[in-house]
């Protein structure tokens, strides 16, 4: 059923068109109207399929009808009834220049006007539809092609910042890698990155980007949801959900957030922290791009996880390469790597460099009547009073079996003499036993060379020293000898 809007002054003119309608099997409701006021109303009110105005109404001109209708209603077909030539006339003015759904008719020809006009009408509403979802795919197509393109982008920043991490051979790299590439991959966000240190096992911000204001207080794990979870919290609404502790508890100011933990090897090391700088980027509609964004930071912090714990490991394993695993000291390669380096800088600042060597009297014999367990302990304790001579900036090492060398940098030959005089003092006053038994006195040899005096090379200043040594020796023992 079609719903009909008359212009008309006469309502048995009115009925007469509705007639012609009916006989031509068209089902129609109707009103009529001979005001403008009606007319706006029940264009408003009734939303007529179409309109039909009679060409003269006193008090409503049909070009006033129509400017009104195309004004409120221009989709809607606008059918003009004439009653005579000069009524036809005066369309053809109305019309000049209107739209393709002004139509103009005879009394007799309505009912063939009235169906070409609603043909008209669903075509262009079919016409309409197809192009909204052509304009409502073209969206979707614009937006999945941008999603893809963000996708490619931080798949791009994601390699490299994987790169970089696996190159690092210091975590201050590492940390310089998710600082550099945090805020390309996490765009429209302020992001930390916290690395637990074992006392107290709190956590301080070690990278940043974004807001560069002060940072919060350093606090534990514990002050975390996502650490005690172990799993990414993730906090779209401030208000209604869960805020950590190292969180202000003014959830106003507390924009979305989400903590991802940093594991590796069973470990917890750290914890990614992002805050999103517009709310409306946690609305239901953008869950997915939420999603996105939780994937991307828990592969990041697993990447971060792992370049610190294979740092750990490289350190660790430099670490037992370039020390003697019963005294903890230093062993023969890493002193002359570092004698190597600390002879150029010596040269180059023209500072003094001293080295001292000494070994244990009667080691053997110790071994030999007492075993190799009493030999260790007098060793351990050896290197443990080393530890206790050394300056920051000295290396104490254990050269050879019961050899050990310090290494003093920008120490002239009279305080190395003078640091092997209280070395050899200290070793007189050790009191170890073994197995309840005592070990009875320990005594200590040393020989001291100074650079560039007794040689201006690696070897040449240790054979100074050990020649030194050797004197002590066959001196006696238990004395410091000078190259």
């Amino acid at each position: 059923m079609y719903k009909i809007l008359i212009v008309e002054d006469v309502e048995a003119v009115a009925d007469l068109q509705v007639l012609k309608l009916i006989r031509a099997g068209v089902a129609v409701e109707t009103r009529r109207v001979e005001t403008p006021q009606d007319f706006t109303r029940q264009l408003e009110l009734y939303v007529p399929d179409v309109i039909l105005c009679s060409v003269s109404v006193p008090r409503f001109s049909g070009l006033t009808a129509l400017a009104m209708a195309q004004s409120l209603c221009p989709d809607t077909p606008f059918i003009f009834v004439f009653k005579s030539s000069d009524e036809e006339a005066d369309v053809e003015t109305f019309t000049r220049g209107a739209r393709d759904h002004v139509f103009k008719t005879s009394p007799s020809n309505l009912p063939w006007t009235f169906g070409r006009a609603i043909k008209q009408a669903e075509e262009r509403k079919t016409a309409d539809g197809q192009g909204l979802a052509i304009a409502r795919m073209t969206r979707m197509y614009a937006d999945h092609v941008r999603e893809l393109d963000q996708l490619r982008h931080q798949h791009l920043v994601f390699r490299k910042l994987s790169r970089y991490l696996k190159a690092g051979v210091t975590a201050a790299e590492v940390y310089a890698a998710v600082e550099c590439f945090g805020p390309q991959l996490f765009q429209r966000t302020n992001g930390k990155l916290y690395l637990v240190h074992p006392p107290g096992k709190h956590l301080e911000v070690v990278a940043s980007w974004g807001d560069r204001s002060p940072s919060e207080q350093a606090f534990t794990v514990q002050d975390c949801w996502a650490l005690r979870q172990t799993q990414a919290h993730w906090v779209g609404d401030p208000r209604t959900e869960l805020l950590c502790g190292h969180v202000t508890s003014d959830s106003k100011s507390v924009p979305p957030y989400l903590c991802v933990p940093i594991f590796a090897q069973g470990e917890t090391l750290g914890l990614l922290h992002l805050r999103l700088l517009k709310e409306e980027s946690t609305s239901p509609e953008n869950a997915d791009s939420i999603e996105s964004c939780l994937n991307l930071a828990t592969a990041v912090a697993e990447e971060t996880g792992l370049a610190l714990a294979n740092l750990r490991v490289r350190d660790t394993l430099h670490e037992q390469s370039i020390r003697d695993p019963l005294t903890g000291l230093y062993n023969r390669r890493f002193l002359e790597e570092f004698l190597l380096r600390e002879l150029a800088r010596a040269d180059r600042k023209k500072h003094a460099l001293s080295i001292i060597t000494l070994d244990i009297d009667h080691f053997k014999r110790i071994n030999d009547s007492l075993g190799h367990g009493a030999g260790d302990i007098v060793l351990r304790r050896v290197g443990l009073l080393l530890q206790g001579y050394v300056r920051e900036s000295d290396i104490a090492c254990r050269v050879g079996g019961e050899e050990f060398s310090l290494l003093l940098p920008e120490a002239s030959m009279q305080i190395a003499a003078q640091r092997a005089e209280n070395i050899r003092g200290g070793v007189h006053e050790l009191t170890l036993k073994y197995d309840g038994h005592s070990l009875g006195a320990v005594t200590i040899s040393l020989g001291v060379a100074a650079f560039p005096e007794h040689g201006t090379t690696p070897d040449a200043l240790i054979r100074a020293a050990d020649q030194a040594l050797y004197d002590a020796k066959s001196r006696g023992r238990d004395r410091v000898a000078s190259a």
